[in-house]
């Protein structure tokens, strides 16, 4: 119910936004056209009626109200030819040319027709049907430029970006004059977003996290047209509808609803339109909104690579694997204990007590409390057997901790990137770097080694289990697009459990109002 009201709130900002101008216009016209045309038949009519010397003759009349409706008629064209684009200058002459034929045949109908035909036809008009016409024959032709005609590409919009390194809030702002995507490269798609989240990886990011390889990156891909320093734009994922595709993409089509992921180093996703590769695009599961559709695709490609590429879980090996997931407070968390759990594992987790209420929703089979404030894990955890897998998406602080409730043969994985060897270059290596970092930009298309492996095929994975009913988004808090600052700031603290969304109320986008 929520997604109708959404796609009809959408209907109803782009008729405000795109017809009605016209309609009044046209009611104005036609309501003048009305008045003059009464006066000028009632004048006629008793003329008609009431014969007699100086009477304005019934051809005469027909004459000056053709000519009249004729001048308005040229008179409406130049205005729609200066206000339309200039593509569609030929249609306003093509009209031209069929007034004028239609002004040819009426003269030859004026002398065919005998004059008591004519009077018994105007005897049949009055002021309703003259007004409905005249209203009619304007608006329907203005409604039909409009749908047809092709607007000039969307040059701004409104984006959450990043304007320093400084840190998160303070770097954080919401704009309303981001350059936007120029054009549609072969291999990218251009999608209108419904929905974006705030992960934490954009709150590193606003501290300088991977901004060598982001400064390159944007250097040979210029999702907006040119190299921009600051601002860009945040948000690791999102979600959508596809209104353009470039000439190479075979998997997707205009008009599809999708959800995309995006590594650290390319352009964010929380702006109105989002022009991504291909490759980091699927269809989004049907059973979800747009809203929690956006709060997994990136949080669920870090755990599938956590779970899959690393420790090589899946759900073939996983069925009697006892896992520790160090802890289930952050989305990534909360995604893991549920892949563990579909796939046939045994889920053990920590979890403060704001989250312990979650926790139990998911299905966790054992749930280890804690306050969150100098908590001695090993004292915690020491009646536990040993686990086949931890998982710590808290911080290298408890990796040497972590390897101590493994088994033989178990693994310890972390979820929580790194910072970038990049970062931390001087001037020598890091021009090295910058070197081998062009190159491999320039000549190949995969993703930077170190960053999370996104792509199609397991963004589809995900989509599988959602429609499944084994994957289920956690949603902390929804917040409009005139509340993303806001958005921004309560990401910053840290405690939330659940993603953050920020919610786009799209106003009409040129290339993408039909699809809205």
């Amino acid at each position: 119910m929520d997604r109708l009201t959404f796609q009809i709130s959408e209907r109803v900002d782009y008729l405000q936004h795109t017809i009605s101008p016209y309609i009044e216009s046209s009611t104005r016209f036609a309501r003048n056209a009305l008045s003059y045309v009464t006066n000028q038949s009632n004048l006629a009519f008793s003329n008609l009626l009431e014969p007699r010397d100086g009477g304005i003759p019934f051809h005469t009349w027909i004459s000056w109200q053709w000519s009249w409706f004729v001048g308005n008629c040229r008179s409406c064209i130049n205005s729609f030819q200066q206000s339309l684009a200039v593509h569609y200058s030929d249609l306003g002459h093509s009209f031209e040319n069929v007034v004028i034929i239609v002004q040819q045949k009426c003269s030859q109908l004026q002398t065919v027709l005998s004059y008591q035909i004519v009077q018994k036809l105007l005897s049949a008009v009055d002021q309703s049907h003259i007004y409905f016409l005249l209203s009619g024959v304007t608006i329907g032709f203005i409604i039909g430029i409009q749908i047809k005609q092709n607007v000039k590409p969307l040059t701004h919009m409104r984006a959450l970006v990043c304007n320093s390194y400084a840190g998160a809030p303070e770097s954080i702002a919401m704009i309303d004059d981001m350059v936007a995507p120029s054009s549609c490269g072969t291999e990218d798609v251009l999608v209108q977003v419904k929905a974006t989240s705030i992960d934490p990886m954009d709150i590193k990011i606003t501290f300088g996290y991977g901004r060598v390889i982001r400064n390159h990156y944007h250097h040979y891909h210029k999702p907006h047209g040119k190299m921009l320093l600051f601002p860009f734009v945040l948000g690791r994922e999102c979600s959508g509808r596809i209104v353009e595709i470039g000439s190479k993409v075979q998997h997707l089509d205009v008009g599809d609803e999708v959800y995309a992921a995006v590594p650290y180093y390319a352009c964010g996703t929380a702006s109105e339109c989002a022009l991504i590769p291909a490759q980091w695009v699927a269809k989004k599961p049907r059973k979800l909104s747009y809203e929690a559709a956006a709060s997994l695709p990136f949080s669920a490609s870090v755990v599938w690579n956590a779970l899959v590429h690393q420790a090589s879980f899946n759900e073939l090996t996983t069925p009697g694997k006892r896992v520790l997931i160090h802890s289930v407070d952050n989305p990534v968390g909360c995604i893991a204990a549920q892949l563990v759990k579909a796939w046939g594992g045994h889920v053990t987790a920590t979890v403060s007590s704001r989250g312990m209420i979650t926790a139990q929703q998911l299905g966790i089979d054992d749930l280890i409390l804690h306050d969150g404030q100098h908590v001695d894990f090993d004292t915690l955890l020491s009646s536990c057997s040993k686990f086949d897998l931890v998982l710590n998406t808290v911080g290298s602080i408890l990796h040497d901790s972590c390897r101590s409730f493994c088994c033989d043969g178990g693994v310890v994985v972390s979820t929580v990137a790194s910072p970038p060897a990049s970062d931390k270059y001087g001037l020598i290596y890091g021009s090295l770097y910058s070197v081998w970092l062009r190159i491999r930009l320039t000549f190949l298309k995969d993703s930077i080694c170190g960053s999370t492996v996104i792509s199609k095929s397991i963004l589809d994975e995900i989509s599988n289990l959602v429609n499944k009913g084994q994957l289920q988004p956690v949603i902390e808090r929804v917040f409009e697009i005139d509340q993303a600052e806001q958005a921004g700031q309560y990401a910053a603290k840290g405690d939330h459990i659940g993603k953050i969304i920020i919610r786009f109320r799209n106003r009409p986008l040129n290339r993408m109002e039909g699809l809205a």
